[in-house]
């Protein structure tokens, strides 16, 4: 097992990185085909979050289906759903009424909430609306917390990053609980 990044707190105690993935997929028609479906209507900040989370789900399967009930993901950063959030500023100014699935793609967790429900994820969630300078210390102390409690036996956790010139980037980093620690 190798370390994806460095990670103060957690580097020490319950983490082992089985394997990291990066995405900054604008496109929808970009995304794998086997995730494209129902994810069209998503706020393209959803996207690169789905296809990094899709690719690392997709090659640590096996490993991870007899656990999904203790797999479990963490996102933070200074990406959110803006086209959908605008929509809905839009559509309340204009009429008064917003559409029910532009209401639920505007939310600053619909990459969690997408994710997990897309590949049946029932353990722990965290969604830190903050940029990862700042949110990174957080969600390294929830990882590795949750994995040594065994309240997750594995996290995905999710840098997702805007920036005005490349949009949006998720850097994804799929952990374990560590040998160390595991029953």
């Amino acid at each position: 097992m190798t370390r994806a990044r460095s990670l103060d707190y957690a580097t020490d105690h319950a983490l082992d990185c089985i394997d990291a993935r990066e995405s900054s997929t604008a496109n929808h028609a970009e995304l794998p085909a086997d995730i494209r479906g129902g994810a069209k209507q998503a706020d393209p900040a959803v996207w690169p979050v789905l296809d990094t989370v899709w690719r690392l789900y997709s090659e640590h399967r096996a490993r991870l289906d007899p656990h999904l009930e203790h797999v479990g993901m963490i996102h933070y950063g200074s990406a959110f759903p803006k086209r959908a959030a605008r929509q809905v500023i839009d559509d309340v100014a204009r009429s008064g009424r917003v559409s029910p699935l532009t209401f639920i793609h505007a939310n600053a967790g619909a990459a969690l909430s997408i994710c997990c429900t897309r590949f049946g994820f029932r353990g722990p969630t965290l969604n830190l609306t903050m940029a990862a300078a700042d949110a990174g210390r957080f969600a390294d102390i929830a990882a590795a917390r949750w994995l040594e409690r065994g309240d997750a036996r594995y996290l995905f956790v999710v840098a997702a990053e805007f920036d005005a010139n490349e949009g949006v980037t998720a850097k994804t980093t799929l952990y374990a609980r560590a040998a160390r620690v595991a029953d």
